[in-house]
């Protein structure tokens, strides 16, 4: 039984019941949550999202929308008697998620697709189409919570610290978060899987992907020679001496902190350092190039709707999987900020979200865009 919704007690036959729809994948995760919510009281509405894929001759299609889990969530919904929407968010995706990807990687970048996805297209289009069809919040199965303290809405991590999601989720705000229920965020992955098994849910053991659903197969570079072939310009790889080493195969097949797949021999390891588009050169140096302190931040947003007033001090992710290190934040202005780790963070990468937070409360994040030597 979910305890709360939101910050707020939900009981078992609410007085008032709200409309929700779920956004289902034909994962355990998002099942699991429309089942949870069914049994509240609740007027569900399922509804999976259709995204664009690559479909080559040897593509799937989009993971997030294969026929299979389409197959799943009808039969979810139908165990659950509610209905299942299937929407078509394919060209929205297309240009809000899949060519920006490009880009980035383009210009010397290595983008999270999860992030803008969540941003611009579940958070975004689909809590729009949710209203359009009578709801009044959007709820996923991503493990994060959510609170309210009478004036501001708290975006928190989720008790499950090996699924935690809100790292995802950072740029939700005001606007989003008292529309938007995660009712996984105070169990764990084992407690949900069980939780499905007990109601037969046809998803309860659905292997996870960790994969970008958009690529099909595993190396994201075949995709990217694919889709921008003029971004794959041979070009020198430089030691941070100034010495040139080899010819690489073009950047958008390398990222910062990548060891393997260089082509060169040299007496000691050597790691990529930093891409320079504007010399189409790789630099290259040892592990201990790849340690920096201080990192620059654009694009930040903040999950309480405001700017910083002055510096505080944070813990902070510089990738989905990296650990929270101690930090102080600096904001220089309403959307730049300057992080400087207590300790040296390895590999930190232009492109990729840094992620502030105050224990498990997420203040808000931004991209990183600056690479400091």
């Amino acid at each position: 039984m979910i305890e709360t919704l939101n910050g707020r007690p939900v009981g078992a036959a609410p007085v008032v019941r709200n409309r929700i729809a779920v956004a289902l994948s034909g994962g355990v995760d998002s099942s699991v949550v429309a089942a949870l919510l069914v049994e509240a009281g609740h007027e569900v509405i399922g509804v999976m999202m259709r995204l664009w894929a690559s479909y080559g001759a040897d593509a799937a299609a989009n993971r997030c929308c294969t026929p299979e889990a389409v197959e799943v969530s009808s039969q979810v919904c139908a165990m659950l008697n509610i209905p299942f929407h299937v929407v078509d968010f394919q060209e929205p995706f297309r240009r809000a998620v899949v060519e920006p990807f490009c880009a980035e990687y383009a210009a010397g970048r290595t983008p999270n697709p999860c992030v803008v996805c969540n941003r611009t297209i579940k958070f975004d289009a689909l809590l729009r189409w949710a209203f359009d069809a009578g709801a009044d919040h959007l709820a996923t199965g991503h493990y994060a919570r959510v609170t309210w303290d009478g004036e501001h809405y708290h975006l928190w991590r989720g008790v499950d610290k090996a699924k935690d999601q809100s790292y995802m989720l950072h740029r939700l705000g005001q606007r989003e978060l008292p529309h938007v229920i995660f009712p996984l965020g105070e169990w764990t992955k084992p407690q949900v899987r069980e939780m499905a098994r007990q109601r037969g849910l046809p998803a309860a053991d659905r292997p996870e992907s960790q994969e970008i659903c958009f690529v099909p197969g595993r190396d994201y570079r075949d995709f990217l020679r694919e889709q921008t072939p003029d971004a794959f310009r041979p070009g020198p790889i430089v030691h941070l001496d100034g010495r040139v080493l080899g010819q690489h195969a073009g950047l958008p097949a390398y990222t910062v902190g990548q060891r393997g797949g260089l082509g060169i021999a040299w007496a000691h390891p050597l790691y990529v350092v930093r891409l320079d588009p504007a010399r189409n050169a790789l630099v290259v140096g040892p592990d201990a190039a790849l340690w920096q302190r201080e990192v620059w931040v654009s694009d930040v947003s903040y999950v309480a709707g405001e700017p910083l007033l002055g510096p505080v001090r944070v813990t902070a992710k510089v990738r989905y999987l990296a650990p929270a290190a101690p930090a102080r934040l600096e904001p220089l202005t309403d959307a730049e900020a300057r992080l400087t780790f207590d300790e040296p963070q390895r590999a930190i990468t232009p492109g990729q979200a840094a992620v502030f937070y105050d224990g498990d409360e997420v203040l808000g994040g931004g991209i990183i865009t600056v690479h400091k030597e």
